[in-house]
């Protein structure tokens, strides 16, 4: 029945909150229903074949109508028309419709109505064979709107577009229909033009569809806002945000007052737009400017309806407060994002996308266990959700699962390969599990007194790790150079070596052994652990043979050490943080080192292109021999705060230029040497490219105190690193 295919409209419409479009039907539906719902239904509905066949034999057998009573009913329905009753006449016309199925005029008069209620749909099947190609290009576009603004059912992404393809085709052939007629309707041209546009847009032929709009400006045609609001998503989906902020400004300016109050109106998608293109620009500014309009038009939590005035959870408001939190946590503050999200995580728990966006922002806060607590439990509730099924990939990689993620990845690209989010999970994957390499390179230059003091020198190293192996094991080749200038000569240390890396959820291993020479010819070892039982905690140990961490100048005088070293930190989230670490290390010559360390981590800004973060520290040496051709201090200790302060210089998408400058201030205090203040200033720059590259280098100079003579530094530097994906 039509009356039920409009009610499922209607209800649609409803639910997408199109509330014009619904009151709109539900108005045919209220007609309807007074007692000429029968009529109305045989007048225009879809019978089967054996329907037709049976309702042909009934009209046959049936005694004629009276002709003038359904002229009567007509002439009504006009005059209901005429004075701007629209139901009523739909409701007098459609009697006569029943009255005269085979009645052109009535059939033309009930179609005219049916536009005018912006029904084309029941208007073409009122026509039949003779709608004319207006009301089927009214159809076409409807059928797009509904593909459009209706979600789609399936749940697979590979048949999202079952809606859109046909109402395309339909559309596309509409064209060629309206471009052949002699002469062509140019007013139909545009229409379909616009309607064509939309359904591109909606099909994620992005280009296709600016190729289109742009057809229709050559054509001399003033986009209107929803043609707009079309250009500037396929403007961001092909990563051009400042040209979609021009187009979704054009089309917020073209709202007229009672559009931009209209609950139901574009206002709101189109904020939402600018704010996202804001967003990528880089104009954090603005995108928190245009998403605390759309949190103040949202409202209080609760509203009130009805004559009793019953409260009602107001959605708009947490979608609107949910939209905050989500741009606070594209602008890289997760700590902002964080306190607007909590507490709707906690007042709404049972909101699968709630959940998944909690858990995006925890894994920022470097809480990757609970974020994986949040995924699981939002897959539970929704199982079928395409972006929760990517969320556990995603989640998987952070908590180094890889053969899962492999598994689970299989059947995401096979549903939504052609996806970007599909894509750039697929991309930090496949860079997780792929073979890297590491390169580092640089140079010192001194000046000072200081006897025991590093001296001039170079350094040079280089790590290559396989791919991953079974998703836990990695093979480790390494090499490094390192040479010192000092008053004894020219101190060299050459390692070649290798080892493996197993790596698990909770834990990491690796295992490294080398030959040396240079000053000194060896071999060494080392062995390290890392556990992390929680999100906070992480517990590391390590033991090296001849271990590198030995003084230069100690290999040029044939002295080794072995260490073992130990440190617990924790980390309360991203900004705030604190460590212990403890070394012993066992020289050669007899001497033994003890040495403890204690440091922490405030940022103390958190703004989109902005960091500043203060390092406090504090070291303790103790060494059991201070007569040592290498710096040996009885008993030492060195107070120090860095200030580092780091500024997004810009940033495209996954590619990012960053500079930091760090200050540092320190005292050292060395028994029988007194106190000296130290400090020292850096500053590097770093280009990124995520997830594969990462370029790095910089200067930095010290200003530092040995055995009471100061010397200072000026290093420079370069590093490299890169993931070749598998």
């Amino acid at each position: 029945m039509v009356s039920y295919g409009f009610s499922r409209v209607a209800s649609a419409y409803w639910r997408q909150r199109i509330g014009a479009a619904a009151v709109t039907l539900w108005g045919c539906i209220c007609a309807l229903a007074q007692n000429l719902v029968p009529a109305f239904a045989g007048a225009i509905a879809m019978p089967t074949p054996a329907a037709s066949a049976g309702a042909r034999h009934q009209r046959q057998a049936a005694p004629q109508p009276n002709p003038e009573s359904a002229q009567t009913l007509l002439r009504r329905g006009r005059e209901a028309l005429q004075a701007g009753d629209r139901y009523a006449a739909l409701a007098a016309i459609a009697q006569a419709h029943r009255l005269k199925p085979d009645d052109t005029e009535i059939a033309q008069a009930l179609a005219d109505v049916l536009m005018e209620l912006g029904a084309p749909t029941a208007a073409a099947d009122a026509l039949g064979a003779r709608a004319d190609l207006g009301v089927r290009s009214r159809v076409a576009g409807q059928h797009v709107r509904w593909a459009t603004l209706i979600e789609p059912l399936p749940p697979d992404p590979r048949r999202r577009f079952d809606d859109i393809d046909p109402a395309l085709a339909r559309l596309d052939a509409l064209l060629a229909e309206a471009r052949a007629a002699d002469p062509p309707d140019a007013g139909l041209l545009i229409r379909l033009q616009r309607d064509r546009a939309v359904a591109l847009r909606r099909r994620e032929r992005w280009q296709d569809a600016l190729d289109q709009v742009g057809q229709l400006r050559v054509a001399g045609d003033g986009p209107p806002v929803f043609v707009l609001e079309a250009e500037a998503d396929s403007l961001l989906a092909l990563r051009r945000p400042q040209d979609a902020r021009r187009a979704y400004e054009e089309a917020l300016q073209r709202l007229s007052p009672a559009e931009r109050d209209d609950e139901d109106g574009p206002w709101r998608s189109l904020m939402a737009g600018r704010a996202y293109a804001e967003e990528e620009s880089e104009d954090f500014d603005a995108a928190f400017a245009t998403v605390d309009a759309l949190v103040a038009r949202a409202g209080p939590p609760w509203r009130v309806d009805g004559a009793l005035q019953t409260p009602r959870p107001n959605d708009r408001w947490l979608e609107a407060q949910a939209f905050d939190a989500a741009l606070h946590s594209y602008a890289d503050m997760p700590a902002a994002a964080w306190a607007r999200m909590e507490p709707l995580a906690l007042g709404v728990p049972a909101l699968p996308w709630l959940r998944a966006q909690s858990a995006d922002i925890e894994a920022q806060r470097g809480w990757p266990r609970q974020a994986e607590q949040d995924i699981d439990i939002a897959a539970a509730m929704a199982p079928e959700d395409f972006g929760i099924r990517v969320a556990q990939v995603d989640s998987d990689i952070r908590r180094h699962r890889l053969l899962r993620a492999d598994e689970r990845m299989a059947p995401v690209l096979e549903q939504g390969g052609d996806m970007p989010r599909v894509q750039q999970v697929k991309r930090e994957l496949d860079a997780e599990m792929g073979p890297s390499v590491r390169f580092e390179l640089g140079g010192r230059d001194t000046s000072g007194q200081a006897v025991r003091g590093p001296g001039n020198g170079m350094d040079a190293s280089l790590e290559v790790q396989s791919a991953t192996i079974a998703g836990t094991w990695r093979l480790i080749g390494l090499a490094d150079n390192d040479t010192d200038s000092v008053e004894e000569g020219r101190a060299t240390r050459r390692r070649l070596g290798g080892g493996v890396q197993g790596r698990w959820p909770d834990w990491k291993f690796v295992a490294l052994a080398w030959a040396q020479d240079g000053s000194l010819s060896t071999s060494g070892g080392s062995l390290a652990a890392q556990w992390e039982p929680t999100d906070r905690w992480t517990l590391q140990a390590d033991a090296a043979r001849h271990s590198p961490d030995t003084p230069l100048r100690a290999d040029l005088h044939g002295i080794t050490a072995d260490s073992v070293r130990g440190g617990l930190r924790y980390a309360w989230n991203e900004s705030l943080g604190a460590g212990l670490q403890l070394q012993h290390m066992d020289f050669s010559d007899g001497n033994n080192r003890q040495q403890a360390t204690v440091d922490g981590v405030v940022r103390l800004i958190d703004r989109p292109h902005l960091d500043v973060s203060l390092k406090p520290r504090i070291e303790w040496q103790s060494n059991s021999l201070a007569a040592t051709p290498y710096f040996s201090p009885k008993e030492s200790w060195l107070g120090s705060v860095e200030a580092q302060v780091e500024h997004v210089m810009w940033r495209i998408y996954q590619r990012t230029f960053v500079q930091r400058l760090s200050l540092t201030l320190g005292v050292f205090e060395q028994t029988f040497f007194g106190s000296h203040p130290v400090g020292g200033v850096a500053y590097e720059q770093g280009w990124r490219h995520d997830p594969w590259t990462e370029v790095t280098w910089g200067l930095a100079w010290t200003s530092m105190v040995y055995d009471g003579s100061r010397e200072q530094a000026l290093r420079g530097y370069v590093k490299f690193e890169h993931r070749f994906g598998r």
